[in-house]
């Protein structure tokens, strides 16, 4: 009887903290998570429901060329955290519709760590070079400070049909003016690496490209909306342009 008693109170004691632990509310939940927002960054949290769809729209304008991309994706929560994310992309109209997909495993919540943290890996038909496919491994982090919203990510891709690599840095900083609107700044960066002997032959233009702007976010119910506008530096080139981009999120 004693051993039994012992038993039951040291469940008592581990089970204790878990019961007293309190789940963040729906709305703490959806803020912490409103990263989402930024068109040019990937949230560094799993979508709020189990089903999201996204559509992206993209036009640029410089000296050397007129740009646009359409990019729809569904993603799905199979289990809490992880997530796989397909869906397509146009790039003007040089390739169609080329196939995009995702997985993504959300290791940290702010709730229980104070951040949230991702990581994961994505294909693309067509990566930072145009003249082939890409696999993608990144990082993302991203934290709330009451009304101050910051995210970061870092990516490094590969081609996969060549020896072309790429690494992506992307920033978010942005301030929540109440449950559903956010403003803010995003910026994202693509940086080539080659080796020696690619840099021997070099390239006109820079070797980057820089996309970055002011942006706002509204969510009502199930409907996310963002927009940004900003500034283009497209790689190969030494112009640049206005940008803007506008994203449309469904969650069910």
């Amino acid at each position: 009887m004693k051993t039994l008693s012992f038993l039951v109170m040291a469940t008592g004691l581990l089970v204790a903290p878990a019961a007293l632990a309190q789940s963040p509310s729906p709305t703490e939940a959806r803020m912490d998570s409103m990263d989402r927002f930024f068109p040019l960054s990937e949230s560094a949290s799993a979508p709020p429901t189990v089903f999201r769809a996204q559509t992206t729209g993209q036009a640029t304008s410089s000296d050397s060329e007129q740009g646009y991309g359409v990019a729809q994706q569904v993603e799905v929560v199979l289990v809490p955290g992880l997530s796989l994310r397909a869906g397509g992309e146009l790039r003007n109209t040089t390739h169609g519709f080329t196939p995009i997909a995702q997985g993504k495993y959300q290791f940290l919540r702010q709730a229980d760590h104070g951040l949230n943290a991702s990581a994961g890996l994505r294909y693309k038909q067509v990566g930072f070079q145009p003249d082939g496919g890409e696999v993608e491994v990144f990082v993302a982090a991203g934290k709330r400070f009451g009304r101050l919203l910051a995210t970061g990510n870092v990516v490094a891709g590969r081609g996969v049909s060549s020896d072309e690599m790429d690494i992506e840095g992307h920033v978010g900083l942005g301030y929540l003016l109440g449950e559903n609107w956010l403003v803010g700044l995003n910026t994202r960066l693509q940086q080539e690496i080659e080796d020696e002997g690619e840099a021997e032959v070099g390239h006109v233009g820079r070797e980057f490209e820089l996309l970055g702007g002011a942006m706002a976010g509204y969510t009502w119910g199930p409907v996310d909306l963002s927009l940004l506008g900003g500034w283009y530096l497209p790689r190969a080139s030494n112009s640049s342009g206005p940008l803007a981009m506008l994203q449309l999120g469904l969650n069910f």
